[in-house]
């Protein structure tokens, strides 16, 4: 397995599915701005509403293989595994394709994740314990609150202008780890 943060922003994602994992999926997308159809018959009313204040796309009705040839990102959440995993079987193999009835089936697994500002932590257990990836990541949450943000965010701009300045490389990356180091020992 690769670890890999990719911007979705403007992407194509379809996702086959109208519940609450559908739902959760499309959330996480819809911040990071990605172009999201939802293909389901039924769909619980937070996608229903989300349809009609017109930030994603709802088409009520099946799933066709049409539906998803040109996505990026196809995500087979139905009710019904082999629906699920006819989707992962006719998609290209240029496309990522996430199955929540059976991660073996798609090619991308999606973690557990959160976001402070720009930091983003990530756990992943291949599918091996969702719960466990959710606890581990409830504990870093913790670990890592909002202060974080701020902080991550003035270590940027202090990046920013060491990379303008007229200094060698190795005192610039010295200049950053004094920092960094003073925000650990103070806050670890």
């Amino acid at each position: 397995m690769y670890p890999l943060f990719v911007n979705m922003k403007n992407k194509k994602v379809v996702i086959a599915g109208g519940g609450k994992i559908a739902y959760r999926r499309l959330l996480a997308l819809l911040k990071e701005e990605a172009d999201i159809t939802v293909i389901s018959p039924t769909a619980i009313d937070e996608i229903v509403q989300l349809a009609n204040e017109r930030k994603i796309i709802w088409h009520q009705r099946p799933i066709e293989h049409t539906d998803y040839k040109d996505a990026f990102l196809i995500i087979a959440a139905t009710n019904d595994p082999e629906v699920n995993k006819q989707i992962a079987q006719d998609a290209s193999p240029h496309q990522l394709v996430n199955v929540a009835s059976d991660h073996e089936s798609g090619n991308v697994h999606i973690p557990s994740f959160f976001s402070r500002g720009k930091l983003t932590i990530a756990v992943t257990t291949e599918g091996a314990s969702p719960s466990l990836a959710k606890a581990i990541k409830e504990k870093l949450e913790e670990i890592f609150d909002e202060s974080y943000e701020d902080y991550v965010s003035f270590l940027y701009e202090q990046r920013k202008k060491l990379k303008e300045m007229d200094l060698p490389e190795k005192e610039k990356k010295k200049k950053l780890s004094e920092l960094l180091h003073q925000f650990i020992e103070k806050e670890l």
